[in-house]
């Protein structure tokens, strides 16, 4: 039986008080590829977004739970298993921030994320 995991593992590259870089190491066991999909495992994009809010939280001290909506919504290239991917949170305008996913393998998905006042 394998032990999954729930988040990747994480490193701050850079931060500032608008702005965060975070590499994130996607491993094998992570839970969100089970059943998704039997050829190859893809990282869907609920939990691409469900990452975003979970790191404007924890460095960014947004509060998630007023989100209004998620706009510009773009997955371009698929998440693997063992990937190394760059996640960039900004701060665009008071309570608008902008998110990003890239790696080596290209962008991976981008979109804004306004918070209610």
């Amino acid at each position: 039986m394998t032990d999954f995991v729930y988040k990747p593992i994480c490193e701050v590259i850079e931060k500032t008080p608008q702005s965060v870089r975070l590499n994130l190491t996607i491993p094998e066991n992570l839970y969100y590829f089970q059943g998704h999909f039997d050829q190859a495992a893809i990282l869907p994009g609920v939990v691409q977004l469900d990452w975003v809010m979970h790191y404007l939280k924890t460095y960014l001290q947004v509060d998630c739970d007023k989100v209004m909506s998620v706009d510009a919504l773009k997955f371009q290239i698929i998440v693997q298993p063992n990937y190394q991917v760059e996640l960039v949170l900004k701060e665009i305008k008071t309570n608008k921030y902008s998110f990003s996913y890239s790696s080596t393998h290209g962008q991976h998905a981008s979109g804004k994320v306004v918070i209610a006042d």
